[in-house]
């Protein structure tokens, strides 16, 4: 029998904000998902935005597509 792995742990809140995934980042879905994300970090990036490479568990990494809409959320 084999052990299954412990699921990721959620460091960032990404399972209260995953709702917003697909959702125009219009400034008001911007600032909820900031309020729901408190009290970590939130990084918002641009399609072509260059990011920093350092990894931050707690901060929650915004994806948004070209079309404006909130493609991924995970930690890091």
């Amino acid at each position: 029998m084999q052990a299954q792995a412990a699921a990721p742990a959620d460091t960032c809140s990404l399972t209260l904000t995953a709702r917003f995934v697909g959702a125009r980042a219009v400034p008001q879905v911007r600032g909820t998902v900031h309020q729901v994300a408190r009290p970590h970090p939130v990084r918002w990036i641009a399609p072509g935005q260059a990011i920093t490479l350092d990894q931050n568990p707690e901060r929650l990494n915004v994806i948004v597509d070209e079309t404006g809409r909130i493609a991924v959320m995970r930690c890091g």
